[in-house]
């Protein structure tokens, strides 16, 4: 009796584990699964006309993860809610909504949907494109977004034809056509109407189809699209990611170092031009009386703080107020005005620290120094300058003086530029006397001098990168082309910059041995870094241009026949 039980287990127990095996799952074993999922049927088939149904059909190479699918199909124009009826890799999509006569349609498959056995994902977006006349439309925008992760990102294009552009608002209008990027970026929507188009690209964290400000990046074009007769395609449409900040800065806390100096804290980085113009005031909470401001210095490594110096010392344990007006944030946000006070208590402590300096970049015997650096030097606190102007030199090995100049970036940054470049694998010493480096309230060091000796670049172990920069736009005010180059693969990295007037001969030289990355921007707003623009208000970003492959740099060699192209393919 007992064996029989037993035997009518074993059969028991592999039945039960085929049930259980029943739903999706790949048949297991054999190799790494490295292929990605394709589409390789579909009804009704891709450019058809004429036609009339519910319902579409999709055929997969393999597996898919359902839900992955479920949330990366999106049809334009928009058919209503739709219902997936799933039988092994086929999948059946019905909508709520009838066909409109004359339409074509776009169904877009994104990049999101993935595999059941190892989770790769498809390669690119997939498109199917019918309609319900007698013809197709045959509209194209091709592009390309460039970011650390360029996969997966939302291309939203928006027609503009029936509405006014000014009041398109992508965080409350959902898009006409939607694409996602594939593993480079790339991007394509098809089979589009002929129009004036609108693209933002998004990263859509919340896969809700529409711009979340503060939480999705965005990336907008420098123009419009238009697609029409002559030009019905548009390719080279390229993107850049950002985060639209619209918080107003504000103050956090003012700490009293000493009598006479204050650490100023802001909620975010400041520029620092509208700081240095900025007015700052400081009163007595009790008499109201004001207190004299000597001067303010923006930290240059934080620009989130600041020191502001009295003219008077502040009495301890008295309450004041500081007030900042007309500063902005890096992105032109003005300060918030109800949170631009803050109230402390003063402090006893004297002044008696001697400032701190730190040379940046540079240690005693450091070698392979840029024949044209130009030396920060950077204080604790503010100083006399003064007592600077003479203090501080270089000279070669011969100890022989190299004319230099001093400006002042801040109370307590100067940088130091040679008059002439440096002669190159040679010895220079920089020598700052200590007892000239001074602040407000007289405190300084003994009779020292701090010498760093460092050798500069062999330019034999050198090359050089030179080519062209073209531009087919011809239009006014396009802005200087500030060109970067950028060793790859280093830490920190090390970029160097040209900034010409207009498009034409370029330059790099005494490059060290390695690959770089070249990349430009057309500088339209004069600022000095890129522009990203602004999904709304509108705001079109700056144009660029990448060299897509990276350039090898020998030693005494120049690399020749380097073309920057500014594309011009987005035309009003």
């Amino acid at each position: 009796m007992t064996k029989k039980i037993l035997l009518s287990l074993s059969f028991v127990f592999p039945a039960l584990l085929l049930l259980s095996c029943a739903g999706q799952v790949p048949p297991g074993g054999g190799p790494p699964d490295t292929i990605p999922p394709t589409v390789i049927f579909t009804r009704p088939d891709t450019n058809a006309v004429s036609v009339q149904t519910d319902r579409i059909i999709l055929e997969f190479s393999e597996y898919v993860d359902r839900r992955s699918v479920e949330e990366s199909i999106f049809i334009s124009p928009y058919l209503g809610q739709l219902e997936f009826d799933w039988s092994g890799r086929e999948v059946e999509i019905s909508f709520s909504e009838q066909l409109k006569r004359n339409t074509t349609y776009v169904v877009n498959l994104g990049t999101d949907v993935v595999d059941i056995r190892a989770r790769n994902r498809m390669a690119s977006g997939f498109t199917l494109a019918f309609s319900t006349g007698e013809m197709i439309d045959q509209g194209v925008m091709q592009g390309r977004v460039f970011d650390d992760k360029p996969e997966g990102i939302m291309m939203f294009a928006y027609a503009l034809g029936d509405i006014d552009p000014d009041t398109l608002d992508p965080s409350t209008t959902k898009p006409d056509y939607i694409m996602q990027t594939g593993k480079n970026g790339n991007f394509t929507f098809s089979n589009l109407r002929l129009d004036t188009y609108r693209i933002i690209a998004v990263r859509d964290e919340y896969r809700n189809l529409i711009y979340d400000k503060q939480i999705d990046q965005f990336g907008v074009t420098s123009r419009d699209v238009t697609l029409n007769d002559n030009n019905p395609q548009a390719s080279d449409l390229w993107f850049r990611l950002s985060a639209e900040d619209t918080a107003k800065p504000f103050l956090t806390r003012v700490v009293p170092l000493t009598q006479t100096l204050l650490h100023v804290r802001f909620s975010e980085p400041l520029d620092t031009a509208s700081f240095t113009k900025s007015t700052i005031t400081l009163e007595d909470t009790v008499t109201l009386q004001p207190v004299g401001i000597l001067l303010r210095s923006l930290d240059r490594s934080d620009s989130t703080a600041a020191l502001v110096m009295t003219s008077t010392p502040l009495d301890s344990g008295r309450a004041y107020r500081l007030s900042v007006r007309d500063v902005r944030d890096k992105v032109g946000n003005q300060i918030d005005t109800l949170n631009a006070s803050f109230v402390f208590v003063g402090v006893s402590t004297p002044d008696t620290l001697a400032p701190q300096l730190q040379v940046i970049g540079l240690r005693d015997s450091i070698r392979d120094v840029a024949l044209e650096h130009p030396f920060e030097f950077r204080f604790s606190f503010p100083v006399r300058r003064e007592p600077l102007t003479s203090a501080i030199s270089l000279a070669d090995s011969t100890a022989t003086g190299v004319a230099r100049s001093l400006q002042w970036v801040t109370e307590s940054s100067v940088l130091l530029s040679p008059d002439r470049s440096l002669r190159s694998y040679s010895w220079y010493t920089i020598r700052v006397v200590m007892d000239s480096v001074m602040d407000y309230a007289g405190n300084s060091y003994e009779d020292s001098v701090l010498v760093i000796r460092f050798q500069t670049l062999n330019l034999a172990t050198t090359g050089a990168i030179e080519g062209y920069v073209v531009d087919s736009d011809t239009g006014k005010n396009l802005g200087d082309v500030v060109l970067s180059t950028s060793r790859v693969a280093i830490t920190p990295p090390v970029t160097r910059t040209l900034r010409l007037p207009e498009p034409g001969k370029f330059k790099f030289e005494h490059l060290p041995e390695g690959l770089y990355a070249i990349q430009a921007f057309r500088d339209r707003d004069s600022s000095g870094s890129y522009s990203h623009g602004r999904p709304f208000p509108f705001q079109p970003a700056e144009r660029f241009a990448v060299y897509q492959d990276t350039v090898k740099v020998r030693a005494r060699w120049s690399v020749e026949g380097v073309y920057i192209n500014f594309k011009h393919n987005a035309k009003p």
